[in-house]
């Protein structure tokens, strides 16, 4: 986070679908375009983007990362139900200004605004929100408790004034009545952070949709985690009695062959396995095993 009051800063590519962002809405603010519902009861801020990478280090570019981040979330909101809208679903410059106003204009009753934190020191680690001077952090606490039962440290939840008492932050001080709680994830700056944040920012992700349906107390349902196809056990051939293999030296391995259908008798009851074998049944035994051994690989 830097001092000058715009929050952000976390190399990579941003791998997110951009295609699931379709919209019902289109409102124009300047140059920019609000992209979600009409009346969207939340706004999801991906901070930085275009011109402004943000912070950067250990892997991550933060203006990706959050962008990553506030499409999932705008994805799942939009599939339980909640009204939400987006500043930006790509990479676009977005100056204060301008990402405050279309904030303040979208008419919606809260705001998230997601970034990836950086400090000088490679020892500063963990997740902290930041809220309104004029708010009472519930919701800022919310999120973090959320984020923290995920797996990411606690930093803090805090709100910063300037030097008139004022909001230092211009998410916070120039988006008029939208109550915007700011999300650092993490600091990319650290190693340890840097991995978590690599490995589960979805998760992270995940635990503010919770945490915010549970401040507004909104029905939430999980993600539906994609299933791999069941493995399916070769059943074993019922083995009729046969008489003339028991009490046989090999007559286990003879079971094994009648069961698996490598083998069959030479009647009903009958395997006769003492009598010579021809080459035309060597190789109908042959492809029967090239048989096998092709759907034991096809089960593994």
């Amino acid at each position: 986070m830097s001092g000058t009051g715009y929050i952000g800063h976390c190399s990579r590519r941003t791998t997110a679908a951009r295609t699931n962002t379709s919209t019902n809405y289109n409102k124009k603010e300047g140059d920019h375009i609000l992209i979600g519902d009409s009346k969207p009861l939340l706004i999801i801020d991906p901070g930085h983007g275009g011109a402004d990478p943000g912070a950067g280090g250990n892997g991550i570019v933060e203006k990706a990362m959050t962008l990553d981040i506030s499409l999932y979330q705008y994805n799942r909101f939009r599939e339980l139900g909640v009204k939400v809208a987006l500043t930006r679903n790509s990479d676009t410059t977005l100056e204060p200004k301008a990402r405050a106003e279309m904030v303040k204009q979208s008419g919606a009753q809260y705001g998230i605004s997601n970034h990836i934190n950086a400090a000088p020191s490679s020892t500063a680690a963990g997740a902290e929100t930041i809220y309104s001077v004029y708010a009472n952090g519930k919701m800022a606490n919310a999120l973090l408790d959320s984020i923290v039962g995920a797996g990411q440290p606690r930093r803090r939840a805090f709100s910063r004034s300037n030097e008139s008492g004022g909001d230092y932050y211009f998410m916070h001080r120039n988006t008029g009545m939208v109550a915007t709680v700011i999300v650092e994830y993490g600091f990319c700056s650290n190693v340890q952070d840097a991995e978590r944040l690599k490995n589960k920012w979805k998760t992270y992700a995940e635990a503010v949709v919770h945490g915010f349906c549970a401040y507004i107390a909104h029905p939430y349902k999980p993600p539906v985690a994609a299933t791999a196809p069941s493995k399916t056990t070769p059943v074993a051939k019922p083995t009729p009695a046969i008489r003339d293999i028991q009490g046989h030296w090999a007559e286990q391995s003879i079971l094994k062959a009648l069961q698996t259908g490598l083998l069959v008798g030479t009647a009903a009851d009958r395997f006769s396995p003492d009598e010579p074998i021809t080459r035309a049944q060597l190789a109908v035994l042959l492809d029967r095993l090239q048989l096998l051994d092709k759907e034991a690989k096809a089960a593994t």
